[in-house]
């Protein structure tokens, strides 16, 4: 077959119709774990939810370069996406009984999506140099699904263990090239990203989470009482949410598609995007969590736990964008790092406040940041729409203007 196995010539490639389709499951598997770590917040409950969060992202992660190689026009890669989607729904069904009952479904659902996804892609680039990227992909992880469901036989501490050695397999495999004896290692030419299709789509992401956020914040606060605190509670939520959307539209992905088009190794570039990515993306999953906490018990006493909860949320979404910045365009924001080093330094005092003071000091961090990303991109450049994704932020890291590669 034909590559793109592209959709045509070299015009920069959009998100089809069909890779939305699929996202909408990742909104029902976001409410699922922000729903299930409320209801019981424990140190266990959060281990557990990372094991989810962190197999959901690589699924949703690979399916996109597979996309990026493949034309979704074809109905035969639409029927692909579809039973990956619906794998997807299966294991996000299961959340709450993967470490009961149900983990055999949920490891099988996983490794399924992986290995059906990847020898697809192996018959689709047959006859390319590309054609070893997903042979080494599926030798990975038929190692890494021993472990899958070696824990799956397992039970308790002992299952989350096995997992988390499957995940660390799993996460790094592309950071070793996905090295196989006899294989080598892959190499920047097996790979042929477009950067405009890439950061769209995680832009996407980040829309979808932070609606998901808002969605169940609501939610939680119809149920409520909905008095003073409750809703004060429920403002600092939405206020939170809203700067952790401005300073990603602002600033972060601006030129991410750029970057990956120039780079000399662009798939180096789109994974740190995609594992820096992550950190965003349970920074707003436990921004929703932290705003549920707090609509629980507005004026009341707060764990130590739920205080993490709270406030952790906006930092580990700025640490995300920092490591992002530093590691993709090799800039580090300082007025960021002060703002989170601010933060952890008050977090102590914390500890001894009620759950909105708790909320206020992470809204109050998100918003320092979102001031500055404004006004130097203000002095630079002017008013600029932030749901644009262009303007002087975008010409800070690269070069501007769209840049289109050979596929």
């Amino acid at each position: 077959m034909p590559r793109k196995v592209a959709a045509g010539p070299v015009n920069p490639v959009r998100a089809s119709a069909v890779e939305l389709f699929f996202d909408l499951v990742f909104i029902f598997t976001l409410g699922r774990l922000s729903s299930t770590l409320a209801e019981e917040p424990s140190w266990v409950a959060a281990a557990h939810a990372v094991i989810f969060l962190l197999a959901f992202w690589w699924i949703w992660y690979n399916t996109n370069l597979a996309t990026d190689s493949l034309d979704c026009e074809r109905p035969t890669v639409q029927v692909l996406i579809i039973c990956v989607m619906l794998g997807s729904l299966l294991m996000s069904i299961n959340v709450p009984d993967a470490f009961g009952n149900q983990a055999f479904v949920f490891a099988g659902a996983y490794l399924g999506i992986h290995l059906g996804r990847t020898l697809v892609m192996a018959l689709y680039l047959r006859g390319t140099p590309a054609w070893r990227r997903p042979v080494r992909g599926v030798i990975w992880y038929l190692l890494s699904g021993t472990l899958w469901f070696a824990g799956a036989a397992s039970h308790g501490t002992a299952r989350a263990l096995l997992w988390i050695c499957a995940l660390a397999i799993d996460y790094a495999a592309p950071a070793l090239r996905w090295w196989v004896p006899g294989l080598g290692r892959a190499t920047a030419a097996e790979w042929r990203l477009s950067g405009e299709h890439l950061a769209e789509r995680y832009r996407q992401f980040i829309i979808l989470a932070l609606g998901e956020t808002i969605l169940a914040t609501g939610n939680f606060y119809r149920e409520s009482s909905r008095d003073l605190e409750d809703t004060a509670a429920f403002l600092i939520t939405f206020w939170t949410v809203v700067f952790l959307w401005w300073t990603y539209f602002y600033r972060t992905t601006s030129s991410l598609a750029v970057k990956i088009n120039v780079a000399v190794d662009p798939y180096r570039v789109n994974l740190r995007a995609g594992y820096t990515h992550l950190l965003m993306v349970g920074g707003i999953l436990l921004t929703g969590i932290g705003g549920e906490l707090m609509l629980k018990a507005p004026g009341g006493t707060m764990s130590a736990g739920n205080v993490v909860a709270v406030l952790v949320g906006p930092l580990l979404f700025l640490v995300g964008r920092l490591i992002f910045e530093a590691w993709v365009f090799g800039q580090l924001t300082k007025y960021c790092l002060t703002s989170v080093v601010g933060c952890l330094l008050l977090s102590p005092v914390a500890a001894r406040l009620p759950p909105l003071a708790v909320g206020l000091l992470g809204a109050a961090t998100i918003t320092t940041v979102a001031a500055f990303d404004l006004t130097i991109r203000a002095r630079l450049a002017g008013g600029v729409n932030p749901a644009a994704g262009g303007g002087a932020a975008g010409r800070s890291p690269v070069p501007p203007g769209p840049v289109t590669r050979s596929r």
